[in-house]
């Protein structure tokens, strides 16, 4: 999937990504080991996310990886910065580290319905790892993500077109989603 963050507090989404993603692999040895030296390993401060992003705030166009493993959670995050202005990050390695839909599922507990921006609905090609069970998301979840896209409205702005959730479509909410 992917996204127009162009609007979205870029602070906000790295905290939510940072709290929906969870230690994997090698990577949890690194969290069990800053967890026990006390540092906070669920989440990132104000100022760790201005260190963060203080590239990203100076750059100009192009990719800009903001994140790769950080406290031994796998973010594989970067911002995609367009000649218009435009702000897009692609999920699929977020998600093939923290779960299918886990990035839109951080965005819905996050941001109002109006602020989440889809500029692609699909995965160019979703290939897990191998995922703790817990990451795994049972199919009757999948499915609820799918027809919140399937319910998903067309439109355009100022940087191209993109789709919407259509809330008045949308008529069930998932327990661990604020719609």
């Amino acid at each position: 999937m992917e996204f127009d963050i162009t609007q979205l507090d870029k602070k906000i989404l790295v905290q939510a990504l940072f709290a929906h993603s969870a230690p994997l692999n090698l990577g949890q040895a690194e969290y069990d080991y800053k967890k026990k030296l006390g540092d906070n390993v669920d989440g990132l401060s104000d100022e760790e996310c201005e260190m963060i992003l203080y590239e990203f705030k100076h750059f100009n166009t192009g990719g800009l990886r903001i994140l790769d493993y950080h406290k031994g959670k796998p973010i594989k995050l970067v911002f995609y910065k367009n000649r218009n202005g435009r702000v897009l990050v692609d999920t699929g390695s977020y998600d093939a580290r923290n779960g299918k839909y886990r990035f839109f599922e951080a965005l819905l507990n996050i941001f109002s319905i109006d602020e989440i921006l889809i500029t692609k609905k699909g995965y160019k090609h979703y290939e897990m790892t191998d995922l703790p069970e817990h990451l795994v998301r049972p199919k009757e979840q999948e499915e609820m993500f799918k027809n919140i896209l399937k319910n998903t409205i067309e439109r355009e702005n100022e940087y191209g077109k993109y789709w919407s959730i259509d809330e008045n479509k949308v008529s069930y909410t998932l327990p661990f989603m604020r719609l």
